[in-house]
């Protein structure tokens, strides 16, 4: 008698020939995606536009003035006097008395050669009011001596022990001092001496005249360059000087300034960089040509752009205009789209 197959036996079979067919199914190649088939070469590609300044690290060696005589403003007889040598004398405090008035030490950029008073006007105006709000009487620095300024120099003179002060400004009331703290070196009008305007108080070390680079860097872009030393930001010319007043009297108060002028550390470190940064672009190194030296071209939707490669990246180069100013294109043709084999002119 034969034996039927069981329902247990007929799942079982089932269940094999549907793994069978699942790893037949799973073991066929894969069809290829349609958009694979469908790919072409690549024929442009963005420009990534960003600022670029240039900026070089550089040594800077300090040219510092002989030692300089501090002279009285005013005629009299010296009756006190703050001076002893080593010790220091910060601007707007008092440097000594004549004739038992207080003549104060007075920092400014320029220094000062007339009386000042209200509605005068002019670059040693603007100097005081630079040094007013830097000793913390706040004034607007614009050359104009009006009220505020009036203001601040009475604050001044109260704060330094004058007894009902005005707000003129007179030479005879003041010292003028090359930079914020002076340390004196010499003495040179003791209490009883009698002095006269151009007279000398004391000597301290020389003024900070300029700040020059050791070696100027050959540089990528043509352009004005600012120097930072010390954290002080100012103008520097293309053979590496810095002469500014401003920024050499604010380097003049930094301690890594008056440690170089003393001679107790080697040249500074600082950094030239662009005043004003060009635009750059990174580009893929495909989309240069007719590259000569530092110079080639770019082509973006036919039209020519000559450049200059000031460096490069993983995958791209950094280029800028060749023609200071000029404008750099938002994308750039490449492979089959590249028509051009020079930077003559369009295509």
């Amino acid at each position: 008698m034969r034996k039927r197959p069981t329902g247990t036996a007929l799942l079982s079979a089932l269940l094999l020939l549907a793994a069978g067919g699942t790893a037949g199914f799973l073991l066929r190649p894969p069809d290829p995606p349609a958009g694979l088939a469908a790919a072409t070469e690549v024929d442009s590609a963005p420009v990534l536009h960003e600022p670029f300044d240039d900026a070089r690290s550089v040594k800077v060696g300090l040219t510092v003035s002989p030692t300089l005589d501090l002279a009285f403003g005013g005629s009299g007889r010296v009756t006190s006097s703050e001076c002893a040598t080593g010790a220091t004398l910060a601007s707007g405090e008092e440097a000594a008395r004549v004739d038992d008035r207080p003549v104060l030490a007075l920092a400014t950029s320029m220094p000062l050669y007339r009386d000042l008073r209200r509605g005068l006007r002019g670059g040693d105006v603007r100097s005081l009011q630079t040094e007013l709000d830097r000793l913390g009487h706040p004034v607007t620095v614009d050359g104009v001596f009006g009220w505020q300024t009036h203001r601040a120099v009475r604050e001044l003179k109260r704060e330094a022990g004058v007894d009902d002060p005005s707000g003129v400004l007179t030479l005879e009331e003041l010292i003028w001092t090359p930079s914020s703290e002076v340390v004196f070196e010499e003495c040179l009008a003791l209490p009883g001496s009698d002095v006269s305007a151009g007279g000398a108080f004391a000597s301290v070390p020389g003024v900070l005249e300029a700040a020059r680079l050791t070696s100027v860097p050959e540089l990528d872009v043509p352009g004005d360059r600012l120097l930072t030393v010390a954290g002080v930001t100012g103008p520097v010319d293309s053979e590496g000087l810095a002469e500014d007043p401003g920024f050499l009297r604010e380097l003049a108060d930094t301690p890594e300034a008056r440690a170089a002028v003393a001679g107790e550390s080697e040249p500074l470190t600082g950094s030239v960089a662009l005043a004003e940064p060009v635009d750059a672009a990174r580009v893929p190194p495909g989309a240069l040509f007719a590259v000569s030296g530092d110079a080639g071209c770019l082509q973006s939707r036919g039209e020519v752009h000559p450049v200059r490669v000031i460096g490069s990246g993983v995958g791209n180069a950094v280029v800028v205009p060749e023609e200071e100013g000029g404008p750099l294109p938002d994308s750039v043709d490449l492979g089959p789209a590249l028509t051009a084999d020079s930077c003559e002119g369009d295509v």
